[in-house]
C-alpha cells in the first residue's frame, strides 16, 4: 500500500507537470459523458453537489449547470487555477473550487446531496478512506457517484496493467477490479443503485501524451503492449489497427445510496 502523504505528493507533481496535457484528453472534456454522469447520479435543481478530486473541474461545472450549487476539491493547485478560470469564462457563479485532501474533507457531516469522484480512485493510496469521507458528507437520502477505470479480475493481468499505468503516470496507485470496488461499497454501508460499464478506446500515442513518460519509460511501455498482442497479458484488448497500437480501458460508474438498516 502506498503511503498517503507520499502518494498525494506524487499526484501533485504529476498533474502540475501534466495539467495542460490532461485537459486536452477526450476523457477530461467529454461533455456528453459528463452530462451522462450527472444524470446518472440523480442530481436535482435543488441539490448541493461535491466533486472530489475534481481535477480541471469539468464534472463540477456539469453539476453546477444542473444543481443549486457545486464545490470541487482537488490537491493540485494547477488544476484548481485552470478550473476557476474556465468557470469564470463560462459565467458560472454557483460553484467554487477548494484545495483539499480527499481522505479528509473539510465539510460538516451531511453537507451534500450528491458526492462524486471521477477518474481518480486508481490514484488513491487508501480508496476505502476516501469512500468513507464521501459517505460522511452525504445527506441521508443522497447519492454517491464513483466513476473509474477497472482492472481485470485476474490478479496477474491486473498487476501487468498497473505496471504499464505507473510507467506512464507515476501517481497511479492501483486499478481495482469491479468486484473489489463493489465490495468496498458494501463494506462502507452503501447500497449500489446502478453500475453501468463503458469502454474507452485509445491510440497508445494519444494515451502516452496525458502521462508524459520519459523516453526509457515509453520504450518499456511499448514493449509491454507489444508483448500483449498475441497473448492478453493485461486485460486491455491490446491490438494493432491501421498500423497503430490501440487498447481499451473498461470503466464502471457506481451510483450508491446509504444502505437501509435491518428492521
Amino acid at each position: 500500500m502506498a503511503d498517503p502523504s507520499e502518494q498525494i505528493e506524487k499526484i501533485r507533481e504529476q498533474f502540475t507537470r501534466q495539467a495542460d496535457a490532461y485537459i486536452r484528453t477526450r476523457q477530461a472534456t467529454d461533455e456528453a459523458g459528463l452530462l451522462g454522469l450527472v444524470a446518472l447520479s440523480g442530481a436535482q435543481r435543488t441539490h448541493a453537489a461535491l466533486d472530489v478530486a475534481c481535477g480541471p473541474g469539468f464534472l463540477t461545472m456539469a453539476f453546477a449547470a444542473r444543481c443549486a450549487s457545486a464545490v470541487g476539491v482537488d490537491a493540485t493547485d494547477a488544476f484548481l487555477e485552470r478550473a476557476r478560470a474556465e468557470a469564470a469564462r463560462r459565467g458560472l457563479t454557483n460553484l467554487s473550487f477548494r484545495a483539499g485532501d480527499a481522505e479528509s474533507l473539510v465539510f460538516p457531516d451531511a453537507s451534500f446531496d450528491v458526492v462524486s469522484c471521477r477518474a481518480a480512485f486508481h490514484h488513491f493510496a487508501r480508496p476505502a478512506h476516501v469512500l468513507a469521507e464521501m459517505k460522511r458528507v452525504l445527506t441521508a437520502d443522497g447519492r454517491i457517484l464513483v466513476a473509474d477505470l477497472v482492472a481485470s479480475e485476474d490478479p496477474e493481468k491486473a498487476a501487468y496493467q498497473d505496471r504499464i499505468e505507473r510507467l506512464c503516470d507515476p501517481s497511479h496507485a492501483r486499478a481495482l477490479p469491479e468486484s473489489e470496488l463493489a465490495q468496498m461499497f458494501a463494506a462502507a454501508g452503501l447500497e449500489l443503485v446502478v453500475q453501468p460499464r463503458s469502454t474507452l478506446h485509445y491510440h497508445v500515442e494519444e494515451w502516452l501524451d496525458h502521462g508524459g513518460p520519459s523516453e526509457s519509460a515509453t520504450r518499456e511501455i511499448l514493449a509491454l503492449f507489444e508483448a500483449s498482442l498475441e497473448i492478453d497479458r493485461c486485460g486491455l484488448n491490446v491490438r494493432r489497427e491501421d498500423g497503430r497500437l490501440r487498447f481499451s480501458h473498461t470503466a464502471v460508474a457506481f451510483v450508491a445510496k446509504r444502505a437501509r438498516r435491518a428492521p
